[in-house]
């Protein structure tokens, strides 16, 4: 039975090494730092559990896996809006923001008045 579990945990072992790895990676990106800092932060009870596969030891596998489900609740409905606005691609101005206070009626009332003075 031992000899069983040693593979398993070397396994479970470098997945949740390569999870955090990528998790890192992806923290790099300016674009995806948030998410990647998420997922990173995803995997590290992920390798406690393993280590606990590997150590035979049953407690600390439960609370490493307890605490994985956990993370992955947490990264699965995490609101990953940043307080920082977005930028509107099209217009390039910031989401929420106004490109003019002045209103369209405004604006015709100013041409008129430009157009009849020249």
């Amino acid at each position: 039975m031992a000899f069983v579990l040693i593979p398993i945990g070397l396994l479970l072992l470098l997945g949740s090494l390569a999870g955090l790895v990528f998790g890192l990676f992806m923290a790099a990106d300016p674009k995806n730092r948030e998410q990647g800092r998420l997922f990173a932060i995803w995997w590290v009870p992920g390798v406690a559990a393993a280590s606990g596969v590997l150590m035979r030891d049953v407690v600390t596998f439960t609370i490493g896996l307890l605490c994985f489900l956990l993370a992955g609740a947490v990264f699965a409905f995490a609101d990953t809006s940043s307080g920082r606005p977005t930028m509107n691609r099209r217009r390039g101005t910031a989401r929420g923001s106004k490109r003019s206070e002045r209103t369209t009626k405004e604006n015709e009332v100013d041409r008129n008045f430009n157009e009849a003075a020249s």
